[in-house]
This record gives structure tokens, C-alpha cells and sequence, in this order.
């Protein structure tokens, strides 16, 4: 806490912006609840279209976009508002990324975020991050619902959706042949569901092991991808994995300023918003600055003139080319002489 707020102390510009003669956490968490959630909502969405605008065309065509949430924890005495369980006070984080593929590594891009008290269902609020777009949705086993997968089918909504061992098979319509060679293990055209509840209408049943011989079924209506297609675009679901990682660790969301409800939220349109502005920075300036790169160079120089930081986004880039002055690796085979009693080295033995 104390590193994050000290540099804030000390900016007289961050302190008149937020009409504050000094800052601390009681400050800050007492601002925070006072901020329309909208206004930040707006401006982190616009901050993302400008990002889509001025992203690689690797994102046209066929794309892939996964929605997951993730829990952040609080404590029962503080936050009774969000308590779940005995064991359990949290509230969810539920976001929509889009896949980028950029010089054939994966990035994501977060467009849609729903902050939820923890006891709000994964699959409550798929309809909020599901459209009819064209897109392929990649989900966990959170999001199963058989009605709201007939609804998808009917809609020509494509997704893929990871489900257990219990969502059985109630009709076969159709086997596919599998390569013995693939990973794949089974490919139909089936309905899922029993009796007294199924759907109504066919998807397609793709399983298959994983490197460590682990099985996966994923349910989905993308009839015209090849199975082996089907398992890789599920593979990119640890991609939004990584982005809860990367906003818990470098943008400090593990630790609240706030325990009321709309405080909360705009702290999480605040990160959202940071995320945004470096990635912008980063796809406008072109940059081979990795993104977390780029968000300390905004956070150390974003009282400083534009060129200042201009130089510092492209500072790595030039010294690549420049070896410079190569270190010289010695291999000693007796101890070196240094001229000082600190220490010990003892020889090594013959």
C-alpha cells in the first residue's frame, strides 16, 4: 500500500486533479465511492475501440473470443454485502476478451467487464457477453445451460463450451470417423441431456486428451471446423487465464481501496481503464516494449512531456541493434587476487 500511495504523495498535479491537498487510503476509498461507475465504464469502452481501431489487421477474420470470470476475496466483516458462503465473501469479475494474434503470438483484448457480488452464476451473465457476431465463443463448464445452447443454435451463434462427465449423451444422430493417429477420441452429433431435461436441438460432441493424457469434452455448434480445429481453439482459453494474472499482479487488484459495492467497481474500471491506455500506447507507438514494460514507463513518466516518453517506449528497441561492449567471461582455475580482507574463498581441490 505504502509504495503504491507514495508516489502519489508526492505528485502536486495527481492531488489538484483530484482536488485533494494530500492523499491516503481512507481519501482515496472515500473518492472512489463518490465516481459515477458509468463515466469510467464509458471511458474504458472507448479506450478499447480505439484500441480495435488502431490494432493489427491479424484480428480480421475469423476470431475467437472467450468469456470466464474470476473471484476476488473480502473480508466478512467488511463486506457483508457480497458474503456467499461461511468460507466465502468475494465478488466476480465477468469479462469478454477478444484473441489477437500478433507475429504469431496470442494476445487478448478485454471489451466487456461485469463486476457481480460472488453468489451471480458464470452462466447469469452470458447473455450479456454473448452477441451474434460471427464470432467463435470459447467458454468454461460454468456456462452450461442446455436451453440457452438451443437458443445459440437457432440463432447460429458458434461456440465451444467445456462440460463434465455428467452431461450425457441422450441421443446419438451421428459418429464421425476419428484418425487413430489424433488426440481426438470421439467426434458426433449428438443431443445432451436426459429425459427430463435436454436440448432440442443437435450440437456436435468433440473429445479429447491433452498432452498428460487428461480428457476434455467440449460441446459446440461449429459443425464445419475439423475436430483437431475444435480442441486448439479451446486451448486458447488459458489465454484469459493469463490476463486475470497480469491485472491481479501488475495492476494491483489483489488489493482494494474500498469494501463498498460501487467503490469496488470503479476500481476495477480504473485497472480496466490502465490496462487500456497502455495497450494503446503500445499498438499506436509500435513498441517492442512488452505491456507491462510499457505501463511502468507511463507510470514513471506520465507527468513528462509526450517525447520523453516517445524515447523511452523505443529506447530498447535501438540499444538491440547496438551490442555495445560485449562482457568477457573468464574462467579462473586458480582463486583471483582482490585487495580486501571481506570473505572467504576456499581453492577448490586437484
Amino acid at each position: 500500500m505504502n509504495t503504491f500511495l507514495k508516489p502519489l504523495r508526492t505528485s502536486t498535479t495527481l492531488q489538484e486533479s483530484l482536488e485533494l491537498s494530500s492523499i491516503s487510503s481512507s481519501q482515496i476509498s472515500r473518492r472512489l465511492k463518490m465516481i459515477p461507475t458509468e463515466i469510467l465504464e464509458g471511458l474504458f469502452l472507448e479506450l478499447i475501440g480505439k484500441v480495435k481501431q488502431k490494432a493489427p489487421s491479424e484480428i480480421k477474420g475469423t476470431q475467437i473470443r472467450i468469456i470466464d470470470s474470476t473471484c476476488l476475496r473480502l473480508p466478512a466483516t467488511l463486506a457483508n454485502w457480497a458474503y456467499v458462503t461461511r468460507d466465502h465473501t468475494q465478488i466476480k469479475i465477468h469479462v469478454r476478451v477478444l484473441v489477437l494474434t500478433k507475429n504469431e503470438e496470442k494476445e487478448v483484448i478485454p471489451e466487456k467487464a461485469i463486476p457481480t457480488t460472488g453468489n451471480v452464476s458464470d452462466y447469469e451473465t452470458m447473455n450479456f457477453l454473448v452477441e451474434d457476431d460471427g464470432t467463435i465463443y470459447v467458454m468454461d463448464r460454468g456456462y452450461v445451460k442446455y436451453k440457452q445452447f438451443d437458443t445459440w443454435l437457432e440463432q447460429k451463434v458458434q461456440f465451444v463450451t467445456r462440460i463434465n462427465e455428467k452431461h450425457r449423451v441422450w441421443q446419438v444422430e451421428q459418429e464421425l470417423p476419428v484418425h487413430p493417429d489424433s488426440n481426438i477420441i470421439r467426434d458426433a452429433i449428438v443431443q445432451l441431456g436426459s429425459a427430463f431435461r435436454k436440448t432440442e436441438n443437435s450440437l456436435r460432441l468433440v473429445e479429447f486428451l491433452d498432452e498428460k493424457g487428461r480428457k476434455y469434452r467440449l460441446a459446440t455448434s461449429c459443425f464445419d471446423l475439423s475436430a483437431e480445429e475444435i480442441a486448439d481453439i479451446y486451448r486458447q482459453r488459458w489465454l484469459i487465464e493469463l490476463f486475470f494474472k497480469w491485472m491481479k499482479q501488475h495492476l494491483r487488484l489483489v488489493k482494494l481501496y474500498s469494501y463498498d459495492p460501487q467503490g469496488i467497481w470503479n476500481q476495477i474500471f480504473i485497472a480496466l481503464i490502465a490496462y487500456a491506455m497502455a495497450m494503446l500506447i503500445h499498438v499506436i507507438s509500435g513498441t517492442r516494449m512488452s505491456l507491462w514494460e510499457v505501463l511502468q514507463s507511463l507510470r514513471l513518466l506520465w507527468e513528462k512531456p509526450n517525447l520523453l516518453l516517445e524515447s523511452e517506449l523505443h529506447r530498447r528497441s535501438k540499444s538491440q541493434n547496438n551490442k555495445g561492449r560485449q562482457r568477457s567471461t573468464k574462467m579462473y582455475k586458480e582463486p583471483p587476487i582482490m585487495n580486501t580482507s571481506v570473505g572467504m574463498i576456499k581453492p577448490r581441490r586437484k
